[in-house]
């Protein structure tokens, strides 16, 4: 499985709507305060696509580059707060994943906020992975949050070329683990490329999932060995 995040959705309303409607099971993270985001997510969940929340966090340099960053000088209520105003308005988001975040997500005690809240609503968590110190992902599964973490940036590079190597090293990831994350933006490169790829996906035999399909799988997985290991165990006391 490969499940493909395209970010950054609000600012730019033809490139938006041009990767919302391709004919592929993509998810969106939509910015909270950018000028179109409740009209693209609103388009994305009208064409049957997820919708995700695209939080801005405060990063390593400096001057914010949007406004209402989640940050470390924020107290609990005001983390709490901001959260819960962000998804109010990104309509239908089911989850979310970081904005730049490169310095909170760094810190246990802001993320553990965030985590709760996520908890408390039923919601994923998708580490963007801007920073390799991030402890996102750890945190959320301390508090018993679905998460994952992006394994490639797919247009760090603003190239067909770039692009199209990145997507293929996300190939390569979901051959050898089973699955994969990439992250891309609404940049006329990537829909191109990501056009491009989709019969090749095919060919592989690889299935391009929301992400929320990954998170169902791995609970599958999880029920799965959890039944086995009790039928072992009720085998060993019966027998053993």
């Amino acid at each position: 499985m490969i499940s493909l995040i395209i970010d950054d959705i609000g600012y730019r309303l033809k490139e938006g709507k041009s990767i919302i409607t391709i004919q592929a099971p993509l998810t969106y993270a939509v910015l909270p305060n950018a000028p179109y985001s409740q009209e693209l997510a609103n388009l994305a969940y009208q064409q049957g696509k997820e919708v995700i929340l695209h939080m801005p966090m405060q990063s390593t340099l400096g001057k914010a580059s949007e406004d209402n960053v989640l940050s470390l000088e924020m107290g609990k209520k005001a983390t709490l707060d901001l959260l819960q105003k962000s998804f109010a308005l990104v309509p239908y988001a089911i989850g979310m994943n970081n904005h730049q975040g490169s310095l909170l997500t760094r810190h246990p005690g802001g993320m553990a906020w965030v985590m709760a809240e996520m908890r408390k609503t039923g919601r994923f968590f998708v580490d963007s992975r801007t920073s390799s110190q991030s402890v996102a992902e750890k945190i959320a599964k301390e508090y018993d949050v679905p998460t994952l973490k992006r394994d490639v940036f797919l247009d760090h590079e603003i190239s067909k070329a770039s692009i199209t190597a990145q997507f293929n090293r996300l190939i390569s990831l979901a051959l050898k683990k089973g699955h994969a994350v990439g992250i891309g933006h609404p940049h006329p490169e990537t829909i191109e490329v990501i056009n491009a790829m989709l019969p090749i996906l095919e060919g592989l035999g690889i299935s391009l999932v929301p992400i929320s399909e990954q998170f169902k799988q791995s609970e599958l997985k999880a029920a799965a060995v959890r039944k086995a290991q009790y039928a072992n165990a009720s085998y060993c006391h019966h027998r053993c």
